[in-house]
């Protein structure tokens, strides 16, 4: 199992290839289950779906920010992918190359993940910062600034 910092450079993916929003959110819930946080990719998708009809989750500046509580997630997480080209992300056809996901257990919305994804999520809403984490090349440099944004540590 690999490390279970809300944000490290396990948590992310980089230059992916991928051509739609679904395959891009499925990918996401493998590296998800790989680091031991999400117990049932299948449940787990359904509910981020379901979560997905209730609002939109484009952010603007090519960024998404599907998130959603599970009872198919283990412990709160966030990992990221960012796309080599950008994608279709929804029927407006708004187009997203960064998706930040946010999980958290069913029955935590309380708890101190969210605290940190809450301030993670407010930096998100400046072009700045999003621009920076477009810009960043490597897993590391972007593992570096979601942690600044959230006000937390990781191991690097």
């Amino acid at each position: 199992m690999k490390n279970k910092g809300l944000i490290t450079e396990d948590n992310i993916l980089i230059d992916c290839n991928v051509s739609s929003k679904e395959e891009a959110i499925d990918k996401l819930a493998e590296l998800l289950v790989e680091l031991g946080a999400v117990s049932d990719k299948p449940g787990f998708l359904k509910d981020i779906y379901e979560r997905e009809s209730r609002g939109f989750t484009f952010a603007g500046d090519y960024l998404a920010i599907p998130h959603g509580w599970s009872k198919h997630v283990v412990r709160t997480a966030v990992v990221v992918l960012k796309t080599k080209d950008s994608i279709v992300w929804d029927e407006k056809g708004n187009l997203v190359k960064l998706i930040i996901m946010f999980v958290i257990p069913e029955g935590d919305e309380m708890g101190q993940g969210l605290k940190m994804i809450g301030q993670l999520f407010s930096s998100l809403g400046d072009v700045e910062a999003v621009k920076k984490l477009l810009n960043a090349d490597t897993k590391k440099e972007i593992a570096r600034l979601i942690c600044n944004y959230a006000h937390t540590k990781s191991e690097f």
